[in-house]
């Protein structure tokens, strides 16, 4: 069992939002419909929600083709230091839904809160969906192994502007920083730079299935982390790791990354 995530998303330029207002989100990153040869899929989480608040307040539906009614969370704020908690606004359980392969997924925003902004966002939204034939741990904090965090560092990585998700672009690093001889399983991702949220992406590593991995982060130490659960058993290889990353301004910065995982020996 192993995760693959879809990112959707729409900007919100400044500007005046009404109560009612809707707007559709697209894909930005992943798979826009479930993928088929690889069991039947199973809904594990929607995560959604606002980069930065501009003084309005959105309801994001999550509706899959064969569903009658849909999904929605409030549209909480990524670079808040609990939004990441399983139990925040910004979180729903899949609850192992089963899902069609091929099936296809409408997702929009609808505004609860109107209010005239000066500042621009984005609004989100994260979809997990589980394989169950691309093996993975159900849950790398119960796993007995050795606790390692590895270090990764990026100069000038670039910052895009929030209100910019669905024409920024991803930084892509190809990394081979696993040893040879060992299992690994993803538990945290920890950034630290001169942004303020975003996203990191694992893709492309053996073990993983042809899946990618789509971790929300934000700059705040202190904060809670985003849970992974049903991680890959990586080994040594090459793997790309993705940065999506957001500020009020668009910008380049040093990042800090601690991709922190469970070791074992294979």
């Amino acid at each position: 069992m192993a995760i693959d995530s879809t990112l959707f998303a729409a900007d919100l330029p400044a500007g005046t939002y009404a109560v009612g207002d809707t707007i559709p989100l697209g894909v930005v990153y992943g798979p826009a419909n479930v993928r088929s040869g690889r069991g039947t899929a199973k809904l594990k989480r929607i995560f959604s929600g606002l980069l930065a608040g501009n003084n309005t307040l959105w309801r994001v539906h999550v509706k899959n083709s064969d569903w009658i009614d849909e999904a929605v969370n409030f549209s909480g704020y990524l670079d808040q230091t609990t939004c990441m908690d399983v139990h925040s606004g910004m979180c729903q359980f899949g609850n192992d839904a089963d899902l069609t392969p091929n099936s296809s997924w409408m997702v929009y925003a609808e505004c609860v809160q109107g209010a005239t902004s000066t500042v621009a966002t984005s609004v989100f939204a994260l979809i997990d969906v589980d394989y169950p034939q691309v093996s993975a741990i159900t849950d790398p904090d119960k796993l007995q192994g050795l606790p390692t965090s590895i270090n990764l560092d990026v100069a000038g990585a670039p910052v895009n502007a929030h209100g910019s998700m669905t024409t920024s672009t991803w930084k892509t690093i190809n990394v081979d920083y696993l040893k040879a001889g060992y299992q690994y399983c993803l538990q945290e991702i920890s950034v630290i730079g001169g942004f303020s949220c975003g996203f990191v992406a694992l893709s492309n590593a053996a073990g993983m299935g042809g899946l990618s991995r789509i971790i929300p982060v934000n700059t705040i130490s202190s904060a809670i982390r985003a849970t992974v659960e049903y991680a890959s058993k990586l080994v040594k290889g090459p793997m790309d790791v993705g940065l999506f990353l957001f500020a009020a301004a668009a910008t380049t910065t040093n990042v800090a990354m601690t991709h922190d995982y469970v070791k074992r020996a294979i």
